[in-house]
């Protein structure tokens, strides 16, 4: 003070108010600031409450995805998932649907009974299914009472509160799964839940992948192994770099006589196929890697044929060789029988053929024959006086055409293989001729011996009989054709109690003839004993024997009820022949009469042999009959058409050149159906007793025709007319 200019105090005041007003909006600003920072810091803090809390849900969304990682199917994936779910979004039920072909079935459910096992399709229209499916995002329903426009598609139990559906996309963008939650408490879910779930449902449907992936892999292996484990060939699964077995299926391990467990883990060239110093023979020694024959070795050091493959494969994620094999043992087999079966064809083919040439032999021959018998017995009938020494010769000449009768009948009997009818006889008389042609064959160094003790008789063929003798009696001369030695055959009674006839299978105890056929050749080595009774079984050569006969003895005694059995040592061999006794006895036809029966009939006679014809002729008529005697079959129908009620019976042939027997009776019965006829043949394998009767043939005889049986027939014939 004092004051000397004034506008210098103003100035002072003017610059107080302004400091003042300065230091006020400087507080004022501070004040502002300072809220700022207790904002921002408040903002902060709860920012990074936040974010923890967030990082607290993406660790337990990552815990999880690890937990889900460890799924190895749908099922469990299902559970673990809801269960993980439900704990961080506090849900108290929910459900995951797998997306099928016709509609969503459900996995698993947290609180069973609320949701369906199945929604069909189509979905309801505009319900929360339908509604994921379509926009393929979340659907969030905060109240279930409040928000409408949402179909129930299952969740008709759930009537409050809020709930959550997500899509869970496959690789292509579509839906796969869909996975619902719900929650009855407060606060509802929110947009957070919403976010923080898609982040969770993004991460399952990675790992959804994962386990079905899984699944569908383990469900392959499975079947694949199914497959393996049943199929009929063996399997076999190496390991190229261990050379190791890391699978065997059942079949294979038959096949080597041991069990899948033992063979796992073991090297494959110790149980499978040698191997040379550890080398594998398939890739160490440069064998290419396919199908070829080779040998299994089983366990047991047994060796198997067998067609084996190798293939190269990844097994569980190893590479490997995928062995298969099939067993040829019983491919071989069927081989070797069909071989020998087409060799058994061969044979009998030939056999039929010479069956075929035998019947034409025997009917030519049965022609000649019946000259032969015929003139032999017409012969009889001129000479009156039974001394006369023509007489005896006429005899022997007789005898003998009915020998050759009798062959003739054999050979026909075993190339048709016809049925045989069973009589009472005796084997002697048999035996007895079967020697007599034997011992004008054998050779002089051999002797044939023969003891019959019994007359016993047998329900036997005689036919069968002769050829059992035969064919045993054949082999003991071929047994002793280089050395010499004593053939001999003996028929003798035997009784066979409960401990013999054990010895002899099939044969009960009781009375038997034993036939007992011996030689002192080579004898049967024992290496080929259990086989001399097969068919074509022989060791002869191919000029001496079809390796029948054995078969065919075998066959002929077992039809009898009988047995076989054989005794051989080094210098001889014995064939015991057995055929029950029979004290049945049947009144055979004699092969000569005193008296036959006669007759004044009018008979046609007709054969294609002019001396048949002739001899035929004289029989009847020295029987007192009226005889038209015609060769030829055509010259025979003339005859009888042009007077048929002339004729009271018809004796034909059957196998004439231009019109069979056969025939001709079919063309005579046509001209008259009450004419009785005969026919005659030496061999026929096409007609019989029975078609002859269905043709109305009245019987049938074979040649040569024998007088009195002849005489018998006829006379039988006219008077059933």
């Amino acid at each position: 003070k004092p004051i000397d200019d004034l506008s210098r105090l103003t100035l002072a005041i003017d610059n107080a108010l302004e400091k003042a007003r300065l230091k006020q909006e400087n507080l004022k600003y501070q004040q502002q600031l300072e809220q700022m920072v207790a904002d921002r810091t408040k903002e902060l803090r709860q920012a990074n409450k936040n974010l923890t809390h967030i990082n607290t849900w993406l660790k337990q969304i990552v815990d999880t995805t690890r937990k889900l990682s460890f799924c190895t199917d749908v099922k469990t994936f299902g559970s673990r998932l809801l269960h993980e779910f439900g704990q961080h979004m506090s849900a108290n039920g929910g459900s995951l649907y797998l997306k099928e072909e016709n509609g969503l079935r459900m996995v698993h459910s947290l609180d069973p009974g609320h949701a369906p096992g199945f929604i069909p399709f189509p979905l309801a229209s505009n319900s929360v299914f339908q509604k994921v499916i379509s926009n393929k995002q979340p659907v969030l329903i905060r109240d279930i009472n409040k928000e409408g426009g949402f179909n129930a598609s299952g969740w008709e139990y759930y009537k409050d509160k809020s709930a959550l559906a997500f899509p869970l996309p496959d690789g292509f963008g579509d839906v796969t799964a869909i996975l619902t939650l719900h929650s009855k408490s407060s606060p509802p879910f929110a947009e957070q839940d919403k976010e923080v779930g898609s982040i969770l449902a993004s991460y399952s449907c990675e790992a959804l992948r994962a386990v079905r992936a899984t699944e569908s892999l383990h469900e392959s292996e499975r079947q694949f192994r199914s497959i393996l484990d049943n199929i009929r060939a063996g399997i076999i699964i190496v390991d190229i770099n261990t050379r190791e077995i890391v699978y065997i299926n059942p079949r294979a391990a038959e096949m080597i006589e041991s069990s899948v467990e033992a063979v796992i883990g073991c090297r494959c060239h110790d149980v499978l196929c040698p191997a040379e110093d550890g080398c594998c023979p398939v890739l160490d020694l440069g064998q290419r890697v396919d199908s070829s024959e080779q040998l299994l070795k089983t366990c047991n050091g047994r060796q198997l044929s067998i067609l084996k493959t190798v293939t190269r494969m990844v097994y569980r994620g190893k590479e490997c060789l995928l062995e298969s094999f099939i067993d040829l043992t019983a491919q071989k087999a069927a081989d070797a029988e069909k071989t020998a079966l087409e060799s058994q064809l061969r044979r009998v083919q030939k056999m039929e053929a010479l069956g075929t040439l035998a019947g034409g032999i025997a009917h030519d021959f049965n022609n000649i024959l019946g000259a032969v018998i015929g003139y032999t017995e017409l012969c009889f009938l001129d000479l009156k006086d039974p001394s006369h020494p023509i007489h005896q010769k006429l005899e022997s000449i007789l005898h003998a055409g009915n020998r050759a009768k009798d062959l003739v009948t054999q050979i026909l009997t075993f190339s048709r293989m016809q049925e045989h009818i069973l009589m009472p006889v005796s084997i002697v008389p048999i035996v007895k001729e079967t020697l007599k042609l034997l011992r004008a064959s054998l050779p002089a160094n051999i002797q044939l011996r023969n003891s019959i003790n019994t007359q016993q008789k047998v329900l036997a063929d005689p036919t069968q009989i002769h050829q059992i003798i035969m064919n045993l009696c054949t082999n003991a001369y071929h047994a002793m054709e280089e050395t010499g030695g004593v053939l001999s055959v003996s028929v003798e009674s035997v009784s066979l109690d409960e401990q013999a006839s054990t010895a002899y299978a099939d044969l009960s105890p009781g009375s038997y003839l034993q036939l007992t056929i011996e030689d002192t050749g080579t004898g049967i080595s024992p290496s080929i004993m259990d086989k001399i009774f097969d068919p074509y079984f022989s060791t002869k050569g191919k000029d001496k024997g079809t390796g029948l006969g054995l078969a065919v003895v075998h066959g002929i005694v077992k039809s009898h009820g009988g047995a076989v059995s054989v005794n051989s040592r080094v210098g001889g061999t014995a064939f015991h022949v057995f055929l029950p006794v029979t004290d049945d006895s049947a009144d055979a036809r004699e092969g000569k009469h005193t008296v036959l029966p006669r007759g004044t009939e009018k008979i046609l006679f007709i054969d294609d042999e002019k001396d048949l014809v002739d001899i035929s002729t004289q029989m009847l008529e020295k029987l007192g009959y009226n005889v038209t005697g015609v060769v030829g079959s055509t010259k025979a129908l003339e005859i009888f058409n042009r007077s048929p009620q002339q004729f009271d019976l018809v004796i034909t042939d059957l196998n004439m050149p231009e019109i069979s027997g056969d025939r001709l009776t079919q063309k005579f019965i046509h001209t008259r159906s009450d004419i009785p006829i005969i026919l005659c043949t030496g061999f026929s394998d096409r007609i019989d007793q029975k078609r002859a009767q269905a043709l109305g043939i009245s019987k049938i005889l074979m040649k040569p025709l024998a007088m009195n049986i002849l005489a018998e027939t006829i006379r039988e014939i006219l008077d059933m007319h």
